[in-house]
């Protein structure tokens, strides 16, 4: 009976900070276009959107001089300082605030071009939307201490040639610090900062103070591949700053990018995050990137974010390891642990990671041309890509019971197991790869203050409410933190996604055994040794 009740509440205590950690990742709630004229506002974005979305626009088309002219007289009609920049076929707008203290600018960036088969009401039009919402409220507060550019690219769908023209000729490149780039990659989903510029620890910081609705991690950061102006030529040129990017319902570049399928919570999302880091570089003093470490950082629930240095990597994850060593050594001497015992944990996370991105396999082999990797890309709405997940925790939920049947072994060696191997992750990717660390080194910690906890009570004999309370806190706050990034990143490489969700599952082994009807009292170790 106390099994039963245990595995009912695993299963609704995880079920609730799962949709918690999705609720916090999608996108904002919509401001109406009646919302204060300082604040940014998806309904009033759209309006433009319907101008600039009426059909194809590419480079050298009279519709795309219908959409230059109309970006044009909108900043014109806002009070701003305004040029076009012609290079070749091509012709940029630019418009800027100017500051009333410096003319070192922060410049926002999106492209007014479409590809010839698509109306480009997402990409990019919603990139242009935000920026002319963006100036319209700037411009309702009166200038600030900095200037504020915007910048409207030609081109970029042929080569990203407007943002090199801009760069490389135009005599305003001067003036930028720091560029927050707007493009998408697909119709909805979250804002996402899919990109910054190198040694990004000052930015981060600044990101984190600056935009309360930030979403991501480093690793999104260190695998997203964002094609955009920013990623490929701001960034290649110098320029310190960031690119936000939609990644969910991949449907650009066809004929659907149109008004109707546009999401405008997406819209709002990065609105929020335009027009709160134009406002915040607009009164840094100084405006200048000091160009520190690349950071390691990871957002818990738009509440706040987790951010250092990626040269503390391998110290956090040599302290971690000594927290293991202490309870791997006080569990095997109180004999709470068998060396056969995590050996066999071991291996069967081993098998739940390689089951993981199976569904990903199994598509790659329905859909020839395809790109392993990014075979997320080619499944254009998120109730396919849930299915997908689903499979892999149902795939991971079968084997682990599976698991307990073909060897009789305790729940303390398999999770112990278990953290043998993420023992294993963190060590490699704090070298290898700092980004990612965080992934590991966070959720090994918490997991082995549980198992300490529950070691403890274990060798005294004794069950206690807190074994499964410091379990619980432990998965939830797993959850919380490699949520998001599962989330954002099943999109754009699907594949490595879901080893991470097979990542996650091994963090929450434990509780996924007490689902499976096992207990964490010391009485079941018994029975189990004494059954081997």
């Amino acid at each position: 009976m106390r099994a039963k009740g245990n595995a009912f509440l695993v299963f609704v205590v995880l079920v609730s900070v799962a949709l918690v950690t999705v609720i916090q990742t999608l996108p904002p709630s919509l401001l109406p276009a009646n919302a204060p004229a300082t604040e940014f506002s998806a309904e009033r974005a759209i309006e433009h959107i319907r101008v600039i979305a009426k059909g194809p626009h590419p480079t050298g088309s009279a519709a795309n001089d219908a959409v230059r002219d109309y970006i044009l007289a909108e900043l014109k009609d806002l009070g701003l300082e305004t040029e076009t920049q012609r290079d070749g076929n091509l012709e940029n707008v630019v418009g800027r605030i100017v500051g009333t203290r410096s003319s070192d600018a922060v410049l926002l960036t999106a492209h007014l071009d479409s590809v010839a088969e698509s109306p480009g009401a997402t990409d990019d039009g919603s990139g242009v939307a935000v920026l002319l919402e963006t100036a319209r409220a700037l411009m309702s507060d009166g200038p600030l201490p900095n200037t504020v550019m915007f910048l409207f690219t030609d081109f970029e769908e042929g080569g990203l040639y407007g943002a090199k023209a801009f760069i490389a000729h135009h005599p305003w490149a001067k003036d930028v610090k720091v560029v927050i780039g707007f493009d998408a990659g697909g119709l909805s989903g979250p804002g996402v900062l899919s990109a910054t510029s190198t040694n990004n620890g000052w930015l981060i910081r600044q990101l984190a103070q600056a935009d309360p609705y930030f979403t991501g991690s480093s690793a999104i950061n260190a695998l997203a591949d964002s094609g955009t102006d920013f990623g490929h030529v701001f960034k290649t040129a110098g320029f310190s700053g960031y690119a936000f990017d939609l990644y969910w319902d991949r449907r650009i570049d066809t004929p659907e990018d149109t008004i109707e399928n546009l999401n405008l919570s997406s819209v709002q999302h990065q609105g929020y995050h335009a027009l709160s880091l134009a406002r915040y570089f607009g009164l840094l003093d100084p405006l200048a990137d000091p160009k520190e470490p690349d950071a390691v950082y990871f957002s818990v629930l738009r509440l706040f974010v987790v951010t250092y240095s990626t040269t503390w990597s391998i110290p956090l994850a040599i302290a971690v390891g000594g927290v293991f060593c202490g309870v791997l050594i006080f569990g095997l001497r109180r004999r709470i642990l068998t060396r056969g015992g995590i050996g066999y944990g071991m291996f069967v996370l081993l098998v739940g990671l390689i089951f993981a991105p199976l569904p990903s396999i199994l598509l790659d082999k329905s859909m020839p041309g395809v790109s392993f990797r990014f075979i997320g890309r080619a499944l254009d709405q998120p109730p396919q890509v849930g299915m997908v997940v689903l499979s892999t925790l149902v795939l991971t939920v079968i084997w682990y019971s599976l698991s307990r049947r073909f060897r009789r072994t305790s729940i303390y060696d398999l999770t112990m197991g278990a953290l043998v191997l993420m023992l294993a992750g963190m060590a490699g990717t704090s070298i290898v790869f700092p980004a990612l660390s965080f992934a590991f080194t966070w959720p090994l910690l918490f997991s082995l203050l549980a198992c300490m906890n529950w070691f403890y009570w274990h060798a005294r004999q004794k069950n206690s409410k807190t074994v499964v309370l410091g379990l619980l806190f432990s998965g939830a706050a797993n959850t919380i933190i490699l949520g998001p990034t599962i989330l954002l990143g099943l999109f754009d490489q699907m594949s490595l996604t879901l080893l991470l969700v097979g990542t996650l599952c091994g963090f929450l082994a434990p509780l996924i055994h007490l689902m499976l009807g096992g207990t964490t009292g010391h009485l079941e170790q018994i029975q189990e040794t004494r059954a081997a």
